[in-house]
């Protein structure tokens, strides 16, 4: 991808970039086709974290299919949200996300034609933008110059689409190659089948944000669990 496709920051293809301070973060996901769960989650973490991912699956990328888009607009809420965008051709769903005040939006590569139209069209919007990698796409479908032009870089640890998997040690390795290309100048995050155990391993890996589902939800105390979990990527 040419230069001048990426967001002008404080660094250009030929500078170095310099390291950020990058935070550790939690994030509870939710992925759901029930409307009454959706709305019933979302008030449960805005009550405990900052940040929730909402995630976003068309039927078409995969057999799956969460509720719509739009129910976010109906619901007023205080909590900072992602969208991770499982659905064919995500460029089409950037002007959607927006309106539903999404703070960062990541697209599975998979799904798109042209990567670099997506990251033009969300740049454009002054959209915060991040690219998903599924289980078995390799770390190299994605040009160097490009991850270090991201918000975020999404390692899937699991196959994008369904939840209730179990993670795959694979992606540590992937992890370590995404963090040998951005160092500390891009967050790298990770989803799917996190638990206690395996997301030390993926903070040793190099991981900073750490998306949870099953593991959160299941919690007796939300709020201690969100606790226990930050103590142990802090």
């Amino acid at each position: 991808m040419p230069a001048g496709l990426l967001r002008k920051q404080s660094w250009s293809a030929n500078s170095k970039l310099k390291p950020i301070m990058l935070k550790k973060e939690i994030v509870p996901t939710i992925l759901t086709s029930d409307p009454v769960v959706f709305r019933q989650n979302l008030f449960k973490a805005e009550k405990v974290v900052p940040r929730v991912q909402i995630d976003v699956i068309d039927g078409v990328f995969s057999q799956n299919k969460t509720v719509s888009l739009e129910i976010l607009n109906k619901i007023d809420h205080s909590v900072a949200l992602d969208l991770h965008l499982m659905v064919k051709e995500p460029i089409n769903w950037l002007e959607k996300s927006l309106l539903v005040m999404a703070d960062r939006v990541v697209g599975q590569i998979e799904a798109m034609s042209r990567i670099d139209l997506f990251l033009q069209k969300a740049f454009k919007l002054g959209m915060k933008v991040g690219l998903a990698l599924d289980l078995e796409t390799p770390v190299e479908k994605i040009s160097s110059e490009v991850y270090l032009g991201l918000d975020l870089v999404l390692v899937m640890a699991v196959r994008a689409g369904f939840g209730g998997q179990t993670f795959s040690p694979n992606a540590l390795k992937k992890i370590k190659k995404v963090k040998s290309i951005v160092g500390d100048s891009v967050p790298i995050g990770v989803d799917g089948g996190l638990n206690k155990a395996n997301i030390v391993e993926c903070k040793e890996a190099g991981a900073d944000i750490f998306y949870l589902g099953k593991v959160f939800w299941e919690a007796g105390d939300l709020g201690e669990q969100y606790q226990e979990l930050r103590k142990l990527v802090s």
